[in-house]
């Protein structure tokens, strides 16, 4: 008999199995599953849709895609992380991943059965380099007939001036004088800009002791991937910005505070959202950080307001205004109301005036609160504020949905702990499901598919939220108070 005796107990035995397995297998399990992504992703560019209405087949084969990145998040989040080199091999291998799935999508035009909004970029882009404004003329405006090409013929709302605000007009421009009408030259911006954000999340993880290898909930996410490599959306200049913001407010050096209000400004210049970030890091007397802010603002506008003779919203209020099927929650229980109330239609939009003011300044204050007291981490409150936001919105596309996600490699955790259910890995497990369901809006966008649309993704969020507050409810009224942690997330 061998000298050698392997234990009889199953459990005992896998444990000695899995720590007997030399470092590289966990390496190879990644590359594996990131070579199973990438397959998909060419079958993925083999379904892209030749005609409008023919979307269906490729939006089936984007759902399949979110298999081997479930697969891969769960790997990283089931397993502890190496120290020494094994530990930089496995997120050297998870930012390549990064970077190769946005590779291979990025020469594509985007599939305009999704959206055409990348091509209204370089219109704009165009315009403004034309010396007009965008914000004051409309594409089809017949001073712009000797520009209308294959640009003008790919885009829509040709009959409205833009609702893209200025940084972002000037990243087009930019994009523009270096390729002028190269979509894809636009779109390879706005990867650095997601390569950067993957860089800032691993970074903040690693700074709040986490671990980096987290940023892959992002970093290989297909939502993310194909709404901005693809179709390329604006938004991942704002999600970057928002990142580094929260990235330097954790800095102590010498005009940190500074630079993060300049990066919140940067930010509410891209999409108007970053603004609740001031709610989240603002201190006590952080003159310096409000100030900052106001000043990049005011500075982002000023060209366009003397280029447009102080017109610089262009048909942003109309569309903040608009009532989308694709509504936030509190929009559509408004919507939902009013008629049993009696309110006519100008009554109904006065009323979600209100109520969104009501929910998302009671939803800020209490985060400030909150913080300067120091209960409640940033990234828990940015998420909250987030998803506040979206609840309130009249339009939540999917492509907005990726802001989420950072938030969600931050602050995700195990389900249990012993036999105790958490409400705060319940409630990030829900957000998660909800960025990778949401694609399903381009399967049932339409009038007779809201509502299935609605029961899969809003109402199951509604009720896994609704359950992570209950328990953490009943988790704090049995723990004692020694035990408990001044931390609500």
């Amino acid at each position: 008999m061998s000298t050698l005796q392997v234990p009889h107990s199953p459990l005992v035995l896998r444990t000695f199995l899995l720590l007997a397995k030399p470092p590289w297998w966990r390496s190879l399990v990644l590359l594996v599953l990131l070579a199973l992504s990438s397959a998909l992703y060419l079958m993925l560019i083999g379904a892209v849709p030749q005609r409008e209405e023919l979307t269906a087949p490729f939006v089936h084969m984007w759902m399949v895609s979110f298999l081997p990145y479930l697969a891969a998040c769960t790997f990283v989040l089931a397993t502890k992380s190496f120290s020494g080199r094994w530990r930089w091999v496995e997120l050297a291998i998870i930012l390549l991943g990064a970077l190769v799935l946005r590779l291979l999508l990025l020469p594509l035009p985007p599939v305009s059965g999704i959206s055409r909004d990348a091509w209204r970029y370089v219109w704009c882009a165009r315009v403004l380099l034309q010396g007009y404004s965008p914000y004051v003329h409309a594409p089809g405006e017949t001073i712009f007939l000797p520009l209308r090409d294959f640009i003008y013929t790919n885009m829509r709302f040709r009959n409205v001036p833009t609702i893209y605000l200025p940084v972002a007009q000037g990243v087009y421009a930019l994009s523009y004088l270096l390729a002028p009408s190269n979509l894809v030259a636009l779109k390879g911006i706005f990867l650095l800009c997601d390569l950067v954000t993957c860089g800032a999340l691993t970074w903040l993880l690693a700074c709040k002791e986490l671990d980096p290898r987290h940023v892959i909930i992002y970093a290989w996410c297909p939502l993310p991937i194909v709404e901005y490599a693809l179709q390329g959306h604006v938004d991942p200049l704002t999600i970057m910005f928002t990142v580094l913001a929260v990235l330097c407010s954790t800095s102590t050096k010498h005009g940190a505070r500074v630079l993060t209000g300049i990066l919140i400004g940067l930010g509410a210049l891209t999409k108007i959202y970053p603004i609740i970030l001031l709610a989240v890091v603002l201190r006590r007397l952080d003159w310096s950080l409000l100030a900052a802010c106001g000043v990049t603002i005011l500075a982002g506008y000023l060209p366009f307001l003397i280029m447009g003779h102080g017109q610089v919203l262009g048909f942003l209020p109309t569309y903040i205004n608009e009532q989308g099927d694709n509504a936030g929650v509190v929009q559509w229980a408004v919507r939902w109301i009013s008629p049993h109330l009696g309110f006519t239609s100008a009554s109904t939009l006065v009323l979600e005036y209100v109520v969104d003011l009501v929910v998302v300044g009671a939803a800020a204050l209490a985060v400030l609160l909150l913080r300067l007291r120091e209960r409640v981490s940033v990234e828990a409150a940015l998420a909250l504020l987030i998803g506040t936001v979206f609840a309130v919105s009249s339009h939540v596309f999917p492509w907005y949905v990726p802001a989420l996600l950072p938030w969600v490699a931050l602050l995700a955790g195990p389900l249990w702990v012993g036999r105790r259910l958490r409400g705060e890995g319940l409630a990030m497990a829900t957000v998660w499901y909800f960025t990778s369901t949401v694609v399903l809006a381009y399967l049932f966008g339409n009038p007779s598919g809201w509502h299935v649309y609605y029961l899969l993704v809003y109402d199951v969020v509604l009720i896994g939220l609704g359950a992570a507050v209950a328990v953490r409810v009943l988790s704090a009224r049995t723990i004692p108070n020694s035990k408990r942690s001044i931390s609500v997330l």
